[in-house]
């Protein structure tokens, strides 16, 4: 035989070469074959935050860590698109128009989700599908992602991050003023909102330290204020607080078949003379456009100008922290009840998968696969929001308590032991619903004009309320009038 061999080698040789050859073209062949069969998954990114470099090497590690496991076994290949946020709209209507929608879209935040709500596909049937567990977040920030679009409810996605508000304060004001600190929890029984004012009345000062309360303080001369809010805010993170005689929240301000105003109802002329109140008649807050509340504040935050008691905000104020710990000790507390409800007006975003999208099957692969615990925690700090997802809570405290490093162990925030994180954490829980930024029909023309109107009762523009929300009202009826015509 090995004779034979010899004989015959440079033959075998030959054969074997072309079959190796032949072989190996058809491995090639097949390779090809088997790359051209993954079906690309693009995530844009733009909607929101995410587009920094250093975010984007995050998404660009996800990526390769998803294609070369769950990729290969699926034939997906998932790419991240980034587009800059003030491009983002645009560029999304043109991808859609075109027929090239991409197959998520995130971080969104609920008001990007309701600008383009009938884009979003109902989440919920992959959910029940695949048995995932919702109780792994707070009930109210899922709730806040579900809608009721021409009567059908739907889950267009799940809380990758959230900024509650809460009640900032200035504990230095309060030492000076002899006051307690708000409460540390949610729900104390005697936190009222006719508690907080009386205090905010105690600290707000005029140029002689006469406080509201003295019949000589000079609202033109004042020099602190007690508490400041809603101005950065919209307008539904105040009215999210009154609630129909049903117990319903009336933060919409329209019918439930979404045809209707209800925008000059009792509560919502309340909520404007409320407002109102808080600037002319308690005077804890500056109007919009006084002399007072430009010159105390300036290019400043209210909190940190030093001149403000307390500021209920959304926790992405985060930035300014440096500049607060240089200046006053601070810390956070609770909002107080109003009326016997408690409510924190909740920024959140979310992970949205595209209708017109043409493979939701694979789609909804590596949506699933982004919310794994693991590739969760990563996109969340990757963001800076609040962990919606319950077991990374007590974490994110302690990062917060004893400082923050990234994922090359580089400390990018120190810590604040002294702080009462945990207020943040447990807003989730009354995290407002409907919230803030909630869709409604012929959406920003009526948030337009429910912006306007709170600008025109916090500057004293106009002094009758109940016309404000007359008028607001009529106007938003010929907005819901012309967007349900349109859908004929």
């Amino acid at each position: 035989m090995k004779q034979l061999l010899r004989k015959s080698g440079s033959a075998l040789i030959a054969v074997a070469a072309c079959f190796s050859m032949l072989l190996l073209a058809g491995c090639d062949k097949d390779k090809k074959a088997s790359k051209e069969k993954r079906d690309k998954i693009q995530v844009m990114v733009g909607f929101g935050t995410g587009t920094d470099p250093s975010q984007v090497a995050v998404h660009e590690a996800l990526a390769k860590e998803f294609n070369d496991t769950i990729g290969k076994e699926k034939n997906i290949t998932l790419e991240f698109v980034t587009v800059q946020y003030a491009d983002s709209e645009q560029k999304f209507t043109t991808l859609v128009a075109g027929g090239m929608t991409p197959d998520i879209c995130g971080p969104v935040g609920v008001m990007g989700v309701g600008k383009f709500i009938d884009e979003w596909m109902d989440i919920e049937p992959y959910l029940k599908k695949d048995g995932i567990d919702l109780n792994a977040y707070d009930d109210a920030l899922v709730d806040s992602m579900r809608y009721n679009i021409n009567g059908e409810s739907k889950l267009v996605g799940l809380p990758i991050g959230y900024y509650p508000s809460a009640l900032y304060y200035n504990e230095d004001i309060f030492d000076r003023a002899g006051i307690d600190y708000p409460p540390t929890t949610w729900g104390t029984k005697d936190w009222t909102y006719e508690k907080m004012i009386d205090q905010a009345r105690r600290m707000t000062l005029d140029k002689d330290g006469n406080n509201t309360y003295s019949a000589d303080f000079d609202m033109e001369g004042v020099t602190q204020f007690g508490y400041d809010g809603t101005d950065w805010a919209p307008f539904r993170a105040w009215v999210g607080k009154y609630f129909d005689k049903n117990g319903n929240s009336v933060a919409l301000g329209i019918s439930e078949d979404m045809k209707t105003a209800q925008m000059n109802s009792p509560e919502w002329k309340k909520a404007f003379k409320d407002l109102r109140d808080q600037v002319f008649v308690y005077k804890v807050r500056p109007s919009s456009d006084s002399n007072a509340g430009a010159a105390l504040f300036g290019d400043n935050d209210p909190l940190g100008s030093n001149k403000c008691a307390m500021w209920e905000i959304f926790s992405w104020m985060s930035y300014a922290y440096e500049g607060w710990d240089a200046n006053f000790n601070w810390n956070i507390a609770p909002i107080p009840s109003f009326n016997g409800h408690i409510v924190s007006a909740t920024n959140i975003d979310t992970f949205v998968m595209c209708k017109s999208a043409k493979n939701h099957d694979k789609a909804w692969e590596v949506y699933k696969w982004l919310f794994q615990p693991e590739n969760y925690i990563r996109l969340n700090k990757n963001y800076g929001g609040i962990p919606a997802m319950k077991q990374f809570q007590k974490s994110w405290i302690d990062e917060r308590k004893n400082g923050v490093v990234d994922e090359n162990g580089e400390v990018i925030e120190e810590g604040r032991p002294n702080i009462n994180w945990q207020v943040l954490i447990d807003a989730g829980a009354y995290a407002d619903n409907p919230n803030n930024e909630a869709w409604v029909p012929n959406f920003g023309k009526v948030w337009d004009a429910m912006e306007t109107a709170m600008a025109n009762v916090i500057s004293g523009f106009e002094e009758d309320t109940d016309k404000v929300a007359d008028d607001l009202n009529a106007e938003v009826q010929t907005y819901l009038d012309e967007y349900w015509e349109n859908q004929k």
